[in-house]
């Protein structure tokens, strides 16, 4: 019996044309790979009318899967976009309006339904309070994000509350975000719940004191 020989580089050329052979590699692929060969098969033979003139279905899904994708990244991406746009101005509150009067600013807005405004009042009362009871000292020239980390340095116990009033101050005030009745009702209740709270000293806030030498 002969035995054909063959040197190294034809050994390989004949190695790779047997393992580029589609029949070879379907019997070492099982059915998940006639499956997926089926699949693209119909795709590119099946097609939808639109006027008379015939479109496959692969383009037609992929394009639905782009406008998918592209539909719920607005939907994810776009309100934190808008968050992080908004650009801060200085919280404005006449000195001559006490914390009482801009509570009852608040309640008139929301029992018109305008509960945006409804939020940037009950914010600016929530602010004012704590001016008035020694919180805080007057704010002037800050913003309401500014505002409410001071207030939160006062009330620990309620630093998130806090900082998330002034978030929806800023959405109200400075984006075209619309809120609704839940969200004043939030900022209401920690407003009455602030005034009913020791604030904590300030001398921890408000920088280092000056110790005299003995």
């Amino acid at each position: 019996m002969s035995t054909e020989l063959h040197d190294r580089d034809q050994a390989r050329r004949l190695l790779e044309e047997e393992l580029a052979s589609g029949s070879y590699q379907r019997e070492f692929t099982g059915p998940l790979r006639q499956a997926v060969d089926d699949f693209i098969a119909w795709l590119n033979e099946s097609t939808v009318n639109f006027g008379g003139v015939s479109v496959p279905y692969g383009p037609l899904l992929v394009l639905a899967a782009v406008l998918a994708a592209a539909v719920l990244i607005l939907a994810l991406v776009r309100p934190r976009l808008q968050r992080s746009s908004v650009a801060e101005q200085a919280l404005r509150i006449d000195p001559a309006v006490p914390a009482a009067e801009l509570r009852a600013r608040a309640e008139g807005h929301a029992r018109s339904g305008d509960y945006s405004a409804a939020v940037q009042e009950i914010f600016r009362a929530l602010v004012r309070a704590a001016e008035e009871r020694g919180a805080v000292p007057e704010q002037k020239g800050r913003t309401a994000t500014e505002i409410a980390q001071r207030i939160a340095a006062s009330y620990p116990a309620h630093s998130a509350g806090v900082q998330s009033a002034a978030e929806l101050f800023n959405r109200s005030a400075y984006s075209s975000a619309r809120l609704g009745s839940q969200d004043y009702g939030f900022l209401r209740e920690l407003e009455i719940q602030l005034q009913g709270e020791q604030p904590q000293s300030q001398t921890s806030i408000s920088g280092p004191r000056l110790v005299a030498p003995q």
